[in-house]
């Protein structure tokens, strides 16, 4: 089993499906005010980058065979 299809699987479930909305939710759909700082902006970006990764990997998985 490759890394990409064990995060398909970890997220296959009701509970994965909702650990990763939630993630989504406090990452693509936060904003941040103007008056954020550099740090705030990266930190969040960070977070972001790494939602994007799972979201990645599970495509990834998917394609080996993996359903979701």
């Amino acid at each position: 089993m490759t890394v990409p299809q064990s995060y398909t699987r970890l997220f296959r479930h009701a509970e994965g499906k909702e650990v990763l909305n939630h993630l989504k939710k406090i990452t693509f759909e936060r904003t941040l005010s103007p008056a954020a700082t550099d740090a705030e902006l990266r930190f969040l970006e960070g977070q972001r980058a790494l939602v994007a990764l799972i979201l990645s990997f599970i495509k990834q998985g998917q394609q080996q065979g993996e359903n979701i």
